[in-house]
């Protein structure tokens, strides 16, 4: 009897061959659905972000509206519990507080630079990632890599070269600033890699990258704000701004939209990436990064109807091979030298 009542009780412990089917496919349906809502959310940041600036050209202002847009989205996801409130002390937000002056640095240049240039050339800028990716796990994590990944770079510099040649739009201003989100971007990268494992984040990949996104917007809003307040082009410009832009027949709401349609799709866009970034390797990752670039030119130019000359067609597609030929560079020299 005592047998038989084990075995009913296993049997009854047991999860049904159906159920894990679905817990199956449930995984591996995650990474395309993530992947997707990055490149989406991705796309109509930049095309909403371009409308706005059009009408509202304040870089600092925008920058920090964006941020901003993410903190009651953050605090809305805890209160509901669709993720559980990080346990965090006061000494890991001060560890998270570089991560997040880089983060708020790369999100004003990359305003600035979309402000100034068109959206497709600022991304064939972008593309220079990978060297700033090199540079800054060189300084921050003191490792150097293979000659041979250094070298695979040179297409992606010759790439922007000759793009820039070209460009209709091309400003130097634009140019310094999207490199410049390049650098605080990877840096941003770099230290949160370092720091992944600071604090209780959550149960699995998912929510700790929740979390830390959150903690990152929350605090990067906080750090912003004098600067967008003190700035030229920040939160006190915006009272003549606003009546610029409805001079120029633009309706209140659509200004409100676009603003709020800006910022919404800012934070959804860096949501979605760290969710596929928690189901990726970072191989895997920096070529899906890789492959965005090329989405947002095509979209970019077909949506906002950017002029793209030839030079510059040649130069981005050659950037962005360039852009992969680093990534097989990396895989197939692996291993990294750490400086001394």
């Amino acid at each position: 009897r005592a047998a038989a009542a084990a075995a009913a009780a296993a049997a009854g412990d047991a999860v049904p061959p159906r159920a894990n089917r679905l817990e199956k496919w449930q995984e591996r349906l995650k990474m395309p659905v993530f992947v997707l809502l990055w490149y989406f959310f991705n796309v109509q940041y930049n095309i909403e972000n371009k409308r706005l600036l059009a009408v509202f050209p304040l870089t600092w202002a925008v920058a920090w509206i964006q941020l901003f847009a993410g903190c009651p989205m953050v605090v809305l996801m805890w209160a509901f519990g669709f993720v559980q409130f990080p346990v965090i002390t006061k000494a890991d937000i001060w560890t998270l507080v570089p991560v997040a002056a880089f983060f708020a640095v790369a999100q004003v240049c990359t305003v600035a630079s979309l402000c100034s240039m068109a959206v497709s050339f600022t991304h064939v800028v972008k593309a220079l990632e990978p060297a700033a990716t090199a540079f800054a796990t060189a300084v921050i994590l003191k490792e150097v890599f293979h000659p041979a990944v250094y070298l695979s770079l040179i297409p992606v510099f010759a790439g922007v070269a000759m793009a820039s040649a070209s460009e209709v739009s091309f400003a130097l201003f634009g140019f310094a600033t999207a490199m410049l989100s390049n650098f605080a971007l990877s840096a941003r990268n770099v230290l949160a890699t370092k720091f992944g494992s600071v604090g209780d984040m959550g149960a699995d990949k998912v929510e700790r990258m929740t979390n830390q996104l959150s903690i990152l917007t929350l605090v990067a809003t906080v750090l912003l704000l004098p600067l967008a307040i003190a700035s030229p082009g920040g939160l006190l410009d915006c009272p003549p701004a606003w009546h610029a832009a409805l001079d120029q027949n633009v309706p209140a709401a659509e200004l409100v939209y676009r603003m709020a349609a800006s910022g919404f799709h800012f934070y959804m866009y860096q949501l979605s990436s760290f969710w596929a970034l928690s189901q990726a390797s970072p191989m895997t990752y920096s070529v899906l990064n890789t492959l965005k670039r090329v989405v947002i030119i095509i979209a970019s130019v077909v949506v906002l109807r950017n002029p793209l000359s030839m030079g510059t067609a040649v130069g981005a597609a050659v950037a962005i091979a360039g852009g992969f030929l680093y990534l097989v560079a990396k895989r197939r020299f692996p291993s990294s030298v750490p400086t001394k």
